[in-house]
């Protein structure tokens, strides 16, 4: 039983999604998630989320784009049974949380070459290693699930304006390669008809300055749930529905 622990931007919903996508075609049937509401419970993986956790009866916390700092709330999981992943890319500070593991490449002594990758990087290599994991298990085809949802990959990098090193640059090509061949999740497809734009044509520019703030419009206002949504559903007519509602949103943080 796994809950996911995201946060209200797009590089926090790109990366739930992964997760669940990526966790459910590797054969997980229980998985959740919960993104803190801003205005009640602030960021991260506090206490309080982890009481809003025990309705889930989670085995295992991930965090995705958060969690390096949640020194209390990762204390107070733990305490109740839960083991914790951490998976983020912000800075660490002097103490780290005492989660089961930490993933994040900027955590001192981390021999990972990428130190710009945004959350949904991070998220996606974990996502990989435990395809290739699962393959070498006799899990047949698992070592390349993970690069079905570059599009994902793409979209949170750009959105969270990380430096666009040489692994970045990769990520985000191959990404865009995908949506531009129609390979992608259908809100990504749904957001790209909202914006009026054209996927077989569409650039990192598109990603950052359409796509991208539509989502966001939904955490800075409310709550992004709608957004992840958007991204998780595979009926095309519920994910055009969550676009032209987060081009309403986008409208309104615009005014």
């Amino acid at each position: 039983n796994i809950l996911i622990i995201g946060d209200y931007d797009v590089d926090g919903a790109t990366s739930i999604v992964l997760l669940m996508r990526c966790l459910c075609d590797y054969g997980f049937k229980k998985i959740n998630y919960i993104v803190p509401n801003r205005f009640d419970y602030g960021y991260g993986l506090t206490s309080e989320i982890v009481e809003q956790a025990k309705i889930y009866c989670p085995k295992l916390i991930i965090t995705v784009d958060n969690g390096i700092s949640s020194m209390e709330g990762v204390e107070n999981a733990r305490q109740l049974g839960i083991d914790v992943l951490v998976t983020d890319h912000h800075l660490p500070g002097l103490e780290l949380p005492n989660a089961n593991v930490i993933v994040n490449p900027n955590i001192k002594d981390s021999k990972f070459i990428s130190k710009n990758l945004a959350g949904v990087g991070v998220a996606f290599y974990l996502m990989a290693a435990l395809g290739r994991e699962l393959e070498i298990k006799g899990q047949l085809g698992a070592a390349k699930i993970s690069a079905r949802y570059l599009d994902l990959v793409a979209l949170g990098t750009i959105a969270d304006v990380v430096k666009l090193d040489f692994n970045n640059r990769i990520l985000v090509k191959e990404g865009l390669k995908r949506i531009q061949n129609k390979l992608c999740v259908p809100g990504i497809l749904a957001l790209i008809k909202e914006s009026g734009k054209d996927y077989n044509k569409l650039t990192s520019m598109d990603l950052g300055f359409s796509l991208g703030p539509k989502i966001n419009a939904a955490g800075r206002l409310e709550d992004i749930s709608i957004g992840i949504e958007c991204l998780l559903t595979d009926d095309d007519s519920i994910a055009l529905k969550c676009a032209v509602a987060l081009g309403e949103k986008n409208k309104k943080r615009q005014d």
